[in-house]
């Protein structure tokens, strides 16, 4: 190496080096994500909006009809729906044995469009039952109307599975009614079938007081305990979610009683 060489290289190693610190931190600067949410945060409001259908949940039998009143074509299905709690997300599943339209799903809220969200395993109901062909996964969207009736709607679904889906609830949440429609236009939709769920154990709670879920506010089925105490949760969704976080889940509990202890103290008499 030559002697001019030689001298300049201690100052193009110095630049060299400035221009790697520098560029260091740029991509240092530029690689930090911004701040995530709190973990738990929108599984926090998935439950307060999914907290509207909390009737749903539960063990069901079901007669479907394809005409009301008829009994031709008539079947008779299981349901079961329950809470599941991830991490991040709090949602609303249900599964159907020997199914006509739906075998399975799970309903979220979707935030940005505060619309309800159900991603559904459909099956063809032409495939005898839902017995031997492959299953579609249908996304429907929708809200609850003024009587509280959940209405949800496919944009893109094969001709032969149902468009629109509609829930309600009546007998005082121990019947539940689900019409599947098909797309007959833009805006036409004509009925399917209908299936009338009556509530297994639906003889509970006339008039009488019921046990509450100390997760969701629901009826509580299910024995857990902590610290020797007794407990109780819907479904095996808010069991998991318990027993992942028993002392979490009970000052969240105290904490919502109390607030409703306050709301309740805070009405004038009589104005229920």
């Amino acid at each position: 190496m030559s002697p001019s060489a030689r001298r300049s290289s201690p100052a193009l190693v110095g630049r060299l080096v400035q221009f790697g610190v520098a560029g260091g931190l740029l991509l240092l600067l530029t690689a930090v994500p911004s701040a995530p949410a709190p973990a738990g945060d929108q599984a926090v409001g998935d439950k307060e909006a999914l907290a509207a259908l909390q009737g749903f949940v539960g063990d069901w039998r079901g007669v479907g009809q394809v005409r009301r009143g008829s009994t031709k074509g008539a079947w008779r299905e299981t349901c079961g729906w329950s809470w599941k709690f991830t991490e991040q997300r709090a949602a609303l599943t249900f599964t159907i044995d020997d199914p006509r339209f739906l075998r399975a799903g799970a309903l979220h809220w979707n935030p940005e469009d505060s619309l309800y969200e159900l991603v559904a395993q459909a099956v063809d109901p032409d495939d005898d039952g839902g017995t031997g062909g492959e299953d579609e996964t249908v996304t429907y969207r929708g809200e609850r109307d003024a009587r509280g009736k959940l209405v949800l709607v496919a944009d893109k679904v094969p001709p032969a599975l149902p468009a629109r889906l509609s829930f309600r609830q009546v007998a005082g949440g121990d019947r539940l009614i689900v019409l599947y429609e098909r797309r007959a236009g833009a805006n036409r939709y004509l009925r399917m079938a209908e299936v009338g769920y009556t509530r297994q154990g639906s003889n509970f709670g006339k008039g009488v007081s019921f046990v509450e879920c100390v997760v969701t506010g629901g009826v509580g089925t299910i024995r857990v305990s902590h610290e020797g105490q007794t407990y109780y949760v819907c479904c095996s969704g808010c069991k998991e979610y318990f027993d992942a976080d028993p002392a979490g889940v009970l000052a969240e509990y105290r904490e919502r009683k109390e607030e409703e202890k306050r709301q309740s103290a805070s009405k004038p008499s009589g104005s229920e």
